[in-house]
């Protein structure tokens, strides 16, 4: 994915290697995070975005896009992946986590 196309604030499924990530940019920065909900596993894609927050569109469960805690309790957390942007383009290192 171009990082041009990526509106701040927006969250963006991809699927590199099968795997269901989201793509979020804030603060001009973008971050990477599974696309399931560590609570019943529900898509994170229709969540709404309140800061560094990302709220669950299914029980609002709210996660730090950062870091991917569940913010109610810090031991339960999604994955995150690194990534790269290079000539425009976000690399996802994607390592068999999700």
């Amino acid at each position: 994915m171009e990082e041009g196309g990526l509106a701040e604030s927006s969250v963006e499924a991809v699927f590199p290697k099968g795997m269901p990530v989201l793509l979020i940019k804030k603060a001009g920065k973008v971050y990477a995070i599974s696309n399931r909900c560590a609570h019943m596993g529900c898509t994170l894609a229709g969540g709404e975005i309140d800061g560094f927050t990302l709220i669950c569109p299914c029980h609002n469960w709210k996660y730090d896009i950062r870091t991917g805690e569940f913010l109610s309790a810090k031991e339960i957390r999604v994955h995150t992946y690194p990534l790269k942007i290079s000539e425009g383009k976000i690399f996802i290192r994607i390592d068999g986590g999700g």
